[in-house]
């Protein structure tokens, strides 16, 4: 195990990482933009509260390269290895509010096999990108992102009691990702979710015994909107709060996306009867085994 302190680069120790290597974070706040690149890390935080990987990009700031940012160089920290995983700590990109800055990613995933476990992510619009990027974006962002970033690979990816907050499309993209036992922040009024799966994707996101919470003035949230045409998601058996638009779903105003997404639903204690009409109710047989076919694929194992 390698133990560092915020008076030392995370990116610098990653430079010397092994495949297998653990690295643990003390408590404090560590002002870096990360990028992992490595395969089969496991980096530890002593504390999610007070372990903070923290940086302040957003959508139209100038970086280096005299260019704006674009939502996918935003952020605060970038996994790109496969099998690497995150505990105990807390990344957060501090542009706030959205109406200010717009898109402003704390998490950038589009490594495979990606495991996060009692993580606080933190933003408002755009908090975790679901990698890999589509294929369009990859030919209109070559030469502009980091080639690690363009993987065109289908990505799985575990979020687990973990807490997310943001407003506007704050968990997005395309990976097959399951969120279990996590509390979706809603921090103001937008969608919880905006997800861009293709049509030859069985499954796309699934938020199973979640708690969707609202701090703030956040009446009228969605639950999903989808980014492209076939987008996926699930909630089942998630606590939902009273912030949550009686509709629970939107097509993506001036698309016809309704024909096309693909979004699922069961609760036992909440009233659905005025959900959009073209969503997915699930009965409880139906909705136990849309969750074990998609555990069983993402190969998810409870080590609880």
């Amino acid at each position: 195990m390698i133990i560092i302190d915020n008076t030392m680069s995370i990116n610098n120790v990653l430079k010397t990482c092994k495949s297998g290597d653990t690295i643990f974070l003390k408590e404090g706040i560590y002002n870096e933009k990360v990028n992992i690149f490595n395969d089969n890390i496991k980096i530890v935080g002593e504390n999610a509260e007070n372990t903070i990987i923290r940086n302040n990009d957003y959508f139209h700031k100038i970086l280096n390269d005299g260019n704006e940012a674009n939502t996918f160089r935003t952020y605060t920290c970038l996994i790109t290895g496969d099998n690497v995983s995150l505990s105990n700590l807390t990344i957060e990109n501090t542009s706030l509010p959205s109406s200010k800055y717009g898109q402003a990613v704390a998490l950038h995933v589009c490594g495979n096999n990606f495991k996060c476990d009692n993580v606080i992510l933190k933003s408002a619009q755009d908090t975790l990108f679901t990698g890999p990027l589509q294929q369009d974006l990859i030919e209109r962002y070559t030469g502009f992102l980091l080639k690690e970033q363009l993987k065109p690979e289908k990505t799985t990816q575990i979020y687990k009691n973990c807490k997310i907050y943001g407003d506007t499309d704050f968990i997005f993209g395309s990976s097959q990702a399951l969120f279990i036992n996590c509390d979706i922040i809603s921090i103001g009024k937008g969608y919880l979710s905006a997800p861009a799966h293709s049509k030859d994707m069985k499954y796309g996101y699934l938020f199973y015994k979640c708690n969707l919470i609202s701090e703030g003035n956040s009446d009228g949230t969605y639950l999903a909107r989808p980014w492209r045409d076939y987008g996926c998601a699930a909630f089942i058996d998630c606590n939902v709060g009273k912030h949550i638009d009686s509709k629970g779903f939107n097509k993506w105003d001036g698309t016809n996306r309704d024909k096309t997404a693909r979004f699922y639903e069961y609760s036992e204690n909440v009233d659905l009867s005025n959900r959009e009409k073209w969503i997915n109710i699930l009965n409880k047989d139906e909705a136990n085994l849309y969750v074990e076919d998609f555990l069983n694929m993402i190969e998810y194992k409870n080590e609880d």
